[in-house]
């Protein structure tokens, strides 16, 4: 049998095998996958919750792929971080102590909302605790959705959480045990867990679940659904990589006309020698040396690359620009990918805004502050960079429209944060403290007040 025809079986059989394999990982009708018989809303098994969870913290720090889906999510919500301000001394007071607090600074501050939000993409959930002391004080710390054993519900409200059954072990390998009462069950009152055990709270810590990419009580990770392919394109990579050093194992062909001898020589003269750049070859009628052309099909490689990693950048919601290969992109393909992106990290920031407000009101309540003087406004870094000209002419107009507006504390926060101040409520409060003291403005005010008020007294007058 020739020696081609000879390969020809073991070529095939390889193709086949590496086809399974692919087929078998990005299988979804795997029973792993789906369980018919299970009576909860997830698909996923816990069993497998925990291999993604795993497998998205590997990824989210090993991989350069997962690592810039994470960073770019947590950079277009937070930037340089959330601010927030409320009109109502005392919630002001409630907040600023809660906020401010050295102990909550590796949550709250700016390095911990975004950790926060790399714990929630990487981990697909995060578990607050809220620890409630004496005269309104709180502290606040997260806890690791691995350590949360179970999430003990009204046995006819799945979405109604009353406890968080926690088990883990500490530093020194002691097992420990807690029971949370949820944010939504201040007063632990007691309840069945799923072995009909009736549980009661341990610990006087309110625990508030933050989920992500998810329909049931656990979250899932952002890069759940690139996992498999960010797998396969490392695969892909490092088989070229492997190409590439078999290649660049031999550059050189040379043919000895004579006997083994003379071949010999010439393999111990140039065996392991490094030769100088530019240097001169002089050989004889004997020998002929000739560069060894290599075709390494890196044309065809990089559109079999970029057709794995446009799967990983349709699954994080990111256009395939951002990934480190600008030639792909223009200016009109980036403003009309932009807008997807932007609705998109826009409601990733509502998610947290309705989350601190939760929090928030553990806070406020513990502080006895009425519930009618619960609203705080936040305010997220602009998520495109605003046009600063552009800004301050479209302010201008309409103040020229709306010459009322000038006064009011939204607008000047708008005109703040489009002039790229970011602790904006620390220099709102700066700007009303000397309103107060400038008569001027005073003045203004208050014609402009018995302005409007003589208004609607003649428009009553001539109805």
């Amino acid at each position: 049998m020739p020696e081609d025809e000879a390969l020809v079986p073991s070529i095939e059989a390889l193709i086949k095998e590496a086809t399974r394999t692919v087929e078998e990982e990005l299988k979804l009708e795997d029973a792993g996958w789906i369980n018919l018989s299970n009576v909860t809303p997830d698909i996923i098994t816990d069993a497998q919750r925990i291999l993604n969870l795993k497998l998205s913290r590997l990824y989210s720090m090993k991989d350069p792929l997962g690592r810039q889906s994470i960073r770019l999510w947590t950079d277009y919500t937070f930037g340089p971080g959330m601010t927030w301000n409320t009109e109502d001394e005392a919630a002001k007071k409630a907040l600023d102590g809660f906020w401010n607090a050295q102990n909550n600074q590796s949550v709250l501050s700016a390095r911990g909302q975004r950790k926060s939000s790399d714990k929630l993409l990487i981990d697909g959930e995060v578990f607050f605790a809220i620890f409630l002391g004496p005269n309104g004080s709180a502290i606040i710390r997260r806890i690791d959705p691995l350590e949360i054993f179970e999430i003990i519900t009204d046995p006819e409200d799945i979405d109604s959480v009353l406890f968080y059954h926690r088990k883990w072990t500490t530093r020194m390998g002691q097992p420990m045990e807690n029971i949370y009462p949820s944010i939504t069950n201040p007063k632990g009152e007691s309840a069945l867990n799923a072995a009909g055990q009736r549980i009661e709270k341990t610990d006087d810590a309110l625990v508030y679940h933050l989920t992500y990419n998810t329909i049931g009580q656990r979250g899932n990770p952002l890069l759940l659904p690139a996992l498999d392919w960010i797998k396969q394109y490392r695969r892909f990579l490092a088989s070229r990589v492997a190409i590439m050093l078999a290649l660049a194992r031999f550059a050189w062909r040379s043919k000895v006309k004579g006997p083994q001898a003379a071949v010999d020589g010439i393999r111990d003269t140039v065996h392991d020698e490094e030769v100088a750049a530019g240097s001169w070859l002089v050989e004889n009628l004997a020998m002929d040396t000739q560069p060894i052309k290599q075709e390494t099909g890196s044309k065809g490689a990089y559109t079999d690359a970029r057709m794995i990693k446009l799967q990983i950048a349709a699954a994080v919601g990111i256009p395939e620009q951002y990934y480190g290969d600008i030639s792909i992109g223009n200016l009109a393909t980036a403003k009309t990918v932009e807008l997807p992106m932007m609705k998109m990290f826009q409601s990733y920031q509502k998610v947290w805004g309705d989350a601190f407000q939760d929090m928030d009101e553990v806070v406020l309540r513990h502080n006895e502050v009425p519930p009618d003087n619960w609203y705080v406004d936040r305010d997220f870094p602009a998520i495109a960079p605003h046009d600063v000209i552009a800004a301050a002419t479209a302010i201008a107009q309409i103040l020229t429209a709306f010459p009322d507006f000038a006064y009011l504390d939204d607008v000047k926060q708008v005109a703040l944060m489009a002039l790229g101040i970011n602790d904006t409520a620390e220099v709102l409060d700066k700007l009303s403290q000397e309103s107060k003291g400038n008569v001027e403005v005073l003045l203004t005010r208050a014609l402009r007040e018995f302005k409007y008020a003589l208004q609607e007294t003649n428009g009553r007058s001539q109805r």
